[in-house]
């Protein structure tokens, strides 16, 4: 008997389908996957089953242990949510409130699902999700902990109404490989421990491919495919200078919050068509590396750029260096201003940095728009009314509009599906080809690595502890767990 069976199931926003005709099954102790890319309707029917959006058509029949959950109202959904079935979201943060301590809000999770609202209940949940550390984070407050200990709230609270099944909502999304894989193996070990059922929706082949019983293909709301399709075997890119002189030379950088180095004694050389890529885990140093390179926080060491040390410019003469080294930064959503359009956005930098006209200016977005494949009738939106692909081009626009030699990519792709990822990744290449760009690109992801970077600098705890071609690096994942762990 199934514990979750879907049929037919059709949502609509006006006259608009998200899920068209969805049809599928967990059984009781089964992780299934869900998997699809962005606006594909995972999410829509994660929602749909809970009934958790307002203003939508639900058609068809979504059953839970054979009652029809369609059928019910909002007193009796209320019995289900949670107790029944229970939800992990993508973005913890988000998701939990920011003024109250985990451990109040985990509280109020358990006197919601008439459990016993004590201090020593919350212990046991926090270290039934491996937060060690129970005391500390019971009087936490969310922003006092890293990406991966969120999301284990979010699984302790998930867990408080001693659900039959779980749905989870990308729920390893924002987080790091090493991280990833912690909160998998985690989920894995409850749905055991517990004898629970998983629906888990993610656009993460690898994810799926390592964790489900089955799985479900989404595209363009249908259910397309019940398999995956084959692994593709990356090669390590070969690269040679077109001259001994590197555009961009790092020494000895050093960067020191307090007492904490967080970037360790770092050099490399960077030359003109090169791809040097940056991979560690949550804390390693990686973006405290990036922003010590563009002079935004206090570094020690030096950056050359052409010979010439950057660290030490001033006046007109750093202002435009600065137009040649630009950097795009992690969250578009966050980075880009939502007061701004886009034709404002990526005209700011031409404000800064030349005398142009109006009409001038103009040509050159356009231009910059055509480049990043955006078309010019999305100039006077606003971010919000972009997708998050069309975001991430309008950010690289931003920084290509000024013509620089090299860009420093600092998580670009991670809110990303693997869709508009890997549209993103050939963009980049395109771009990088036509324009010669030097690239330092700073990933969590391992898979995005291989298609880009032709060095590597592997880092932990803010030193490099390795460094090499891909192929000289894929050689030591055996001997060293940390390594390996961003190969699997």
């Amino acid at each position: 008997m199934n514990i979750l069976e879907i049929k037919n199931l059709w949502v609509r926003f006006n006259k608009f389908a998200a899920v068209r005709g969805v049809s599928l099954a967990v059984k009781p102790g089964e992780f299934v996957g869900l998997v699809g890319n962005s606006g594909s309707g995972k999410s829509t029917i994660a929602n749909a089953v809970l009934q958790l959006q307002n203003d939508v058509i639900i058609d068809g029949e979504i059953y839970f242990r054979r009652q029809n959950l369609c059928d019910l109202n909002e007193k009796q959904l209320q019995e289900i949510r949670g107790s029944k079935i229970a939800m992990i979201f993508q973005e913890p943060m988000t998701s939990l409130n920011p003024l109250h301590s985990v451990g109040k809000q985990i509280m109020e999770a358990l006197k919601l699902h008439h459990q016993m609202p004590i201090k020593e209940k919350v212990i046991e949940l926090l270290k039934l999700v491996e937060l060690d550390d129970s005391e500390r984070i019971y009087h936490s407050f969310p922003h006092e902990l890293s990406g991966g200990q969120r999301q284990r709230v979010m699984i302790a609270m998930a867990l408080a109404g001693k659900p039959d099944i779980l749905i989870a909502d990308e729920p390893t999304t924002a987080l790091d490989v090493r991280v990833q894989n912690q909160i998998l193996k985690l989920l894995k070990i409850l749905q055991q421990k517990l004898g629970l059922a998983v629906l888990f929706i993610t656009h993460d082949l690898r994810i799926v491919r390592k964790m489900a019983n089955r799985v479900y293909v989404l595209k363009g709301g249908k259910i397309v495919a019940t398999h995956l399709p084959p692994v593709e075997l990356a090669q390590s890119r070969v690269f040679t200078p077109d001259s001994g002189t590197p555009v961009l030379t790092v020494k000895h950088l050093r960067v020191i919050y307090d007492s904490l180095e967080a970037v360790q004694d770092v050099s490399f050389s960077l030359y003109e068509g090169q791809t040097l890529g940056v991979i560690g885990e949550s804390g390693s140093g990686k973006s405290s590396l990036a922003q010590a390179i563009m002079r935004l926080i206090p570094a020690q060491g030096q950056v050359l750029f052409h010979q010439t040390d950057f660290f030490k410019l001033s006046g007109s003469k750093l202002k435009e260096a600065r137009s040649q080294i630009q950097m795009v930064m992690q969250d578009p959503a966050g980075s880009l201003n939502p007061r701004l359009s886009v034709r404002q956005i990526i005209e700011e930098g031409l404000l800064v940095h030349s005398k142009s006209r109006a009409d001038e200016r103009l040509v050159k977005i356009e231009s910059v728009l055509k480049a990043v494949d955006l078309k010019n009738e999305i100039i006077n939106r606003y971010p919000h009314e972009l997708s998050g692909g069309q975001r991430a081009r309008v950010a690289l626009a931003r920084a290509l509009v000024l013509n620089p030699k090299v860009l420093v990519l600092d998580e670009v792709t991670a809110s990303l599906d693997e869709t508009t990822q890997r549209q993103l990744m050939q963009l980049l290449i395109r771009l990088q080809k036509k324009f010669r760009l030097c690239y330092l690109f700073i990933t969590h992801d391992m898979r995005l690595i291989q298609e880009i970077a032709d060095y590597l600098l592997v880092m932990k705890s803010g030193r490099v502890v390795v460094k090499g071609t891909l192929t000289e690096v894929m050689k030591r994942r055996n001997e060293n767990e940390y390594i390996g762990a961003f190969f699997k």
